[in-house]
């Protein structure tokens, strides 16, 4: 007999079996222990030592096989120290993904302690549910970290395009990220390999585990085992654990929690529920207060909302060799006939059609939940809104965007909404000027030109043009059209490349706004042109921290985050509309203000939200500020009893046409 074979029978291993796990073991802990030390974790000695014990004891204290003496002749209780052995393993799974995931997406960035505990926690329900589906310990682990991983890297690359993390309502707008992803570049990156192979590591030593012996046969046995860790999960996601002392603040970072946590929390308040105090009758009397105002003009709308527009100069110091947008800041110093200031929307680095809803709609993001994807999750049939509203004046409409009909659940939402005619890039030329791959703002504009033309007689027009020009990512360097004509100088000057990208663009976009803006002053027919940017972009976190820092002054985190959810707007007209700078709205207001300014006739909804901007001038999906500037969040919603009329309103408007009047809603 070989001494492989003694010893295999006498000890129940393998001598070649151990040396690989050996081997195993010691290249998981060079790839994994480092980590321990990475982000906050480097301050946190205590969770740093438990999650090493966690994620190694299992795998280094193994149970003997069943052929060992122990095993043999203590059968129930070499059972009870298998189960053992079992729970410790998935607990050091859930240790191992909770780390793995965290360096991935943010380095093992997050501030608050109780949120290692947390994450651990909602680890440990993931195992288990994936031990309840397959009654198997090795299979399980391995599932529940192939979930784990996937979360993290699809968290890793949103957090890197859109500088938000995933959400459960991205899954309905999966088709619009297919669309937009050519314009990014996708690098495989060190902490995703690093991470990626740790988790491969730890799989094969959990599969090559000798285990002859099954704990229990039965499928219930099992079942009894994970449920309650299943149980603790939904616990979790629709509670949270209130034991250690944090909830979850929407409008704070994603640093503040684990990733998994964050998207739990999140997911369960993904259900719009009825405001309290809301019914048929509460409705009634709200609306009854508001009847609408008959205009005296009729002209033609044209309303832009320009992809990433925004002035980063108003975010903090800003030095570049010229300015970014001269036309564009012209017009907002006072112009004849024209109306600007600062616009205060819902969303930050994407999410373009939550900005459209509010425009739209006049219904805001503050009353829906956080970071959701209202055109693909709530928009399922027709509802009242601007466009209907125009229409029912006799107004011609459209919708422009020069880019993928597929984005956003767009040509669904806009039959909804009462477009009558939609347009996307394949309705442009082949030769439309292009700025790197995307349809310029320019060609975009003259699309507009054409339809103005070619317009049904003594018809006004109604055009909402939603630009694509300048699309994130901002590292493009193909063969299309492109010229740096405008880049950051002083200490920051070749630093952030993508920065002067981005503001190259911007450049463009203003000639553009003069190239429109000239055409329409030229026409006969009253014409009013509404601009503003949906978002700012998703550019380097360090060089908004730079420009943020500069301006802190006596501002509190939560004032300071609000910076970057600023967009330039203005309102034209080549009549006489009274001039004003300045201006602080928010994307919810804008429409029936532009209604209100241009001399439109205005719904009862419309009245509604200007007598409400006078008591609440911004409010967003962070929060709320008042006339004196003080701040509201989310959490302390300031108690008006015409802000709840509001919300009451937005409810029916969405989720309620049984009880809603349509006709209130539209002019």
């Amino acid at each position: 007999m070989s001494i492989e074979h003694k010893v295999q029978n006498e000890t129940g291993r393998n001598p070649y079996q151990i040396g690989v796990n050996v081997l195993l073991l010691v290249a998981f802990f060079l790839l994994f222990h480092p980590l321990l030390s990475k982000g906050s974790l480097m301050y946190q000695p205590t969770i740093s030592h438990w999650l090493t014990a966690g994620a190694f004891v299992p795998l280094v204290l193994r149970p003997w096989r069943r052929n060992h003496p122990f095993a043999e002749n203590h059968t129930r209780l070499y059972a009870a120290v298998l189960l053992v052995h079992d729970v410790l393993l998935f607990l050091s799974a859930a240790a191992v993904s909770l780390i793995l995931v965290e360096y991935m997406v943010k380095g093992c960035v997050i501030t608050l302690k109780q949120s290692f505990f947390q994450g651990w926690i909602c680890y440990v329900a993931v195992y288990a549910a994936a031990y309840l589906i397959c009654g198997n310990v090795r299979i399980g682990v391995c599932l529940g970290m192939a979930i784990s991983m996937i979360h993290g890297m699809i968290d890793h690359y949103v957090m890197l395009f859109r500088g938000t993390p995933v959400m459960l309502s991205d899954i309905a707008a999966i088709g619009t990220a297919a669309n937009v992803s050519k314009g990014y570049s996708a690098p495989m990156e060190l902490s995703v390999l690093r991470a990626a192979a740790a988790a491969v590591l730890f799989c094969v030593s959990v599969c090559l585990m000798q285990r002859s012996f099954k704990v229990h046969k039965r499928w219930y046995f099992r079942r009894l085992f994970s449920l309650p860790c299943v149980l603790v999960l939904a616990f979790i996601a629709c509670t949270g654990i209130q034991t250690v002392g944090t909830g979850l603040a929407f409008w704070q970072s994603s640093r503040q929690y684990s990733e998994i946590f964050y998207f739990l929390r999140c997911a369960t308040s993904s259900f719009v529920k009825q405001p309290e105090g809301y019914s048929a009758d509460a409705l009634s009397a709200a609306q009854s207060e508001f009847t609408g105002k008959q205009g005296t003009k009729t002209p033609n709308l044209i309303v832009i909302m320009n992809e990433s527009f925004s002035d980063l100069g108003s975010v903090g110091a800003l030095e570049t060799n010229e300015d970014p947008m001269p036309y564009v800041h012209k017009l907002m110093q006072g112009q004849e006939n024209t109306i600007s200031g600062q616009l205060t929307v819902s969303t930050f680095g994407g999410g373009t059609a939550n900005t459209e809803l509010e425009f739209l709609t006049g219904d805001s993001m503050a009353f829906l939940p956080y970071n959701c994807s209202a055109y693909q999750v709530f928009i399922k049939s027709e509802m009242p809104n601007l466009t209907s509203g125009l229409d029912s004046l006799g107004y011609q409409t459209a919708a422009i965007h020069p880019y993928l009909s597929t984005s956003w659940n767009r040509t669904n939402v806009y039959r909804f909404f009462g477009f009558e005619a939609q347009y996307y890039q394949d309705d442009f030329a082949a030769d439309a000027s292009r700025v790197r791959d995307y349809i310029s703002d320019s060609a975009s504009y003259k699309k507009i030109f054409e339809l103005y033309e070619n317009k049904r007689e003594n018809t006004p027009l109604f055009v909402f043009n939603v630009t694509m020009q300048n699309h994130g990512g901002y590292d493009w360097d193909g063969d299309g059209y492109f010229d740096k004509r405008i880049y950051l100088t002083g200490e920051e000057q070749d630093k952030y490349p993508t920065v002067d990208q981005y503001l190259s663009l911007v450049r463009y976009s203003d000639d553009a706004v003069q190239e429109l803006i000239s055409y329409f002053s030229k026409v006969d027919e009253p014409t009013a042109i509404v601009f503003f940017g949906d978002h700012q972009p998703n550019l380097p976190e360090d060089f908004y921290n730079t420009l943020l820092e500069s301006q802190r002054g006596d501002l509190s985190d939560a004032e300071l985050r609000q910076k970057k959810m600023v967009t330039p707007f203005f309102i034209w007209a080549n009549y006489d509309i009274e001039e004003q700078t300045n201006m602080q709205i928010s994307a919810n207001y804008l429409s029936a203000y532009a209604l209100n300014a241009l001399g439109c006739s205005t719904s009862g909804f419309d009245q509604m939200r200007l007598a409400l901007q006078q008591q609440i001038p911004v409010m967003n999906v962070n929060g709320y500020r008042l006339p004196d500037g003080t701040w509201y969040p989310q959490s302390e919603q300031p108690e008006t009893d015409l802000l709840n009329d509001y919300h009451h309103a937005e409810y029916a408007q969405i989720f309620d046409a049984k009880n809603r009047s349509d006709e209130w809603y539209t002019p």
